[in-house]
């Protein structure tokens, strides 16, 4: 079934629901008469360019307001997909601040307002350079308008597989965030276990004195040694996550 002007507020809801949770267009600095702007003209060119159909009849204000629900989380769908790759670079950053003694040392995240760890903060950054650089926005604006060929408003599948995909997203978090760590966390350890070697055979040597701006040394040339391969890691995520990314629209549409 063809949309007319109700068509044009759905697209606003699925629209909307991306620029919730995906990076960049989430951003706290970006003002919200912009984020209006951008999300009415972006909904005008989508619904331009692709027909608008429904797979059930909008007959009702009731019927409307489900399909504006679930506009809404379809975009906001296609946008934790990257934001999950995103979660866990911080999370990275979080477990290399731990172990250089950054713990209680947190910063202000300008993207999303939250504290986040110093060397999370920096990952975060460096990967949303990577992410502007590979135009990975105009891939996440390419999906939303891809979207309407394959889920039509009303036509969303929420399944099992859908829920089990989703669920393996969150848990692919967890493991690239400590992969991502890996090589500053095992360094360090490494560090530990040369100070403890220290503390046993010098007791002289007061080692929680020489131990914590050692070991903040020590991360923070690991982090420099380690950053082209960091940055070459984060270009293949990005890819594999572009990927994901069609696969979930390809779930929603069944």
């Amino acid at each position: 079934m063809a949309l007319g002007w109700e068509g044009f507020l759905l697209v606003i809801g699925r629209t909307s629901g991306l620029f919730i949770s995906s990076p960049i267009f989430s951003a706290r600095q970006i003002p919200i008469q912009v984020k209006i702007l951008l999300i009415i003209m972006l909904s005008g060119i989508v619904a331009f360019v692709n027909p608008l159909t429904s797979a059930v009849p909008i007959t009702d204000s009731g019927t409307f307001l489900i399909a504006l629900a679930v506009e809404v989380f379809v975009g906001y769908a296609l946008g934790f997909v990257a934001y999950v790759l995103f979660s866990a670079i911080q999370l990275a950053g979080q477990l290399m601040d731990m172990q250089m003694g950054f713990g209680l040392v947190n910063v202000i995240d300008p993207q999303s307002g939250t504290q986040v760890p110093l060397i999370g903060n920096f990952s975060y950054l460096v990967a949303i350079v990577i992410f502007l650089s590979i135009n990975g926005h105009h891939y996440l604006l390419q999906a939303l308008s891809k979207s309407y060929q394959i889920i039509p408003v009303l036509g969303t599948s929420f399944n099992g597989q859908t829920v089990e995909f989703l669920m393996e997203l969150g848990a692919q978090m967890f493991v690239i965030g400590l992969k991502l760590a890996v090589p500053v966390v095992a360094a360090l350890f490494m560090a530990d276990l040369a100070l403890g070697f220290i503390a046993r055979t010098v007791p002289q040597m007061n080692v929680f004195v020489v131990g914590l701006p050692f070991k903040i040394g020590a991360g923070l040339v690991m982090v420099l040694l380690t950053l082209p391969i960091f940055i070459w890691f984060i270009q293949i995520l990005m890819d594999r996550f572009f990927g994901y990314l069609d696969s979930l629209i390809l779930l929603l549409g069944k």
